[in-house]
């Protein structure tokens, strides 16, 4: 929120008693009309991947394996394919414009003969091949004119949707090939869809414990979105890589160089990234639910552990561990009992919103040593 500071001028004591008054009027008015802290609208606003009640773009899995190999071929991002694909046809292999573009990737005939290698359009390993081949094409052409990479990944995404001739007539100029309405639209779209954007009602996280602060609480939100996201179970490598908060992809890939199985998906993973990250604890294990994080957590001076018999036994940034699971209590954030902890799921789930369970026969484990 921008808060505008009012600076008295020098325009005589009139002005300075009028203006005084003023805002005494707007504060006696805004305590007034200001809604109490039980209110709803009081409660801290929520992130949810993609805007709205979309998500972030999410690749099928018969599709995983091609969308990786097209992203590599092209030297752009699994998020930027995806999410062209996605627009394009909505994964749709039979897909067929009003203008004759065919299949998944939505290709012309014309540019199909170049780029499909003698393939179908509407076998999606073939068009998916043929997209990673034509977006290299494309950024190829367009690079020696790119300033940096983010604006490289602009002009390849507008030679694609306005031409390359287009491109190139308007001088590779982001700010004149933005005026092509349909193009502007086009790139702010599909990079946006890439990233995963955020509500516009989300509260800005800033460097959200990136300072290893020792804040659980504040690392573990800013590496998750507060609602549940739900995937279709897979088990490829890279499943909620696109469906994951994107700090969160970045962060994890940072402290957890070694793992690869199940990535953006792993509860163990989610967790020691947040202890690891906040600086909590830098030493906690990378994953190992049952084998290793449990005895690690019980065995520990750092740790003082017990079984919470109720939510009120606990703290926010405490964690819950079972045998297979492990999340961080995040504390109530609004009414109701649902989001009130943060965790991955294996291969259903990126690190996001879920109940508070497991009293009982979950331990609880608070850190009481930095």
């Amino acid at each position: 929120m921008i808060v505008r500071k009012l600076i008295p001028t020098l325009l005589g004591a009139a002005v300075v008693f009028t203006t005084a008054i003023i805002l005494l009027i707007v504060l006696v008015l805004g305590l007034l009309t200001a809604p109490s802290k039980d209110a709803s609208a009081a409660e801290e606003p929520t992130c949810t991947p993609g805007g709205g009640n979309s998500s972030a773009v999410v690749v099928p899995d018969e599709y995983q394996d091609y969308v990786e190999s097209a992203a590599k071929e092209s030297g752009l991002s699994v998020g930027i394919i995806a999410a062209q694909l996605k627009a394009e046809s909505n994964w749709d292999p039979k897909a067929v414009s009003p203008v004759g573009a065919k299949g998944l990737a939505q290709f012309m005939p014309e540019t199909w003969k170049e780029f499909g290698d003698g393939g179908d359009p509407f076998n999606p390993k073939d068009a998916i091949a043929a997209q990673g081949r034509y977006m290299k094409h494309l950024k190829n052409l367009v690079k020696d004119h790119a300033k940096g990479d983010k604006n490289l990944v602009e002009l390849t995404l507008a030679a694609y949707n306005a031409g390359p001739g287009k491109v190139k007539e308007l001088g590779y100029d982001m700010n004149k090939i933005n005026k092509i309405e349909e193009t502007r639209n086009y790139v702010e779209n599909i990079t946006k869809a890439a990233k995963g954007d955020y509500t516009t009602d989300c509260e800005d996280p800033g460097d959200g414990g990136a300072r290893g602060d020792g804040d659980i609480l504040k690392t573990a939100k800013h590496l998750a979105w507060d609602k549940r996201v739900q995937l279709p179970r897979s088990t490829a490598a890279r499943h909620g890589e696109d469906a994951a908060k994107p700090e969160y992809v970045k962060a994890s890939q940072k402290y957890n160089k070694s793992v690869t199985t199940a990535f953006f998906t792993d509860c163990g993973v989610y967790v020691a990234t947040v202890m690891r990250m906040s600086g909590a604890d830098k030493k906690f294990p990378l994953r190992g639910t049952t084998d290793v994080q449990l005895p690690y957590l019980k065995q520990s001076d750092k740790y003082k552990t017990f079984k919470p018999k109720s939510e009120g036994d606990l703290k926010a940034g405490d964690i819950m561990i079972t045998p297979g699971h492990i999340y961080i209590y995040s504390g109530k954030r609004r009414s109701g009992p649902a989001n009130t902890s943060l965790a991955a799921s294996l291969y259903t789930r990126p690190p996001s919103g879920q109940d508070t369970y497991g009293f009982g026969s979950y331990t609880a484990a608070r850190l009481v040593k930095g």
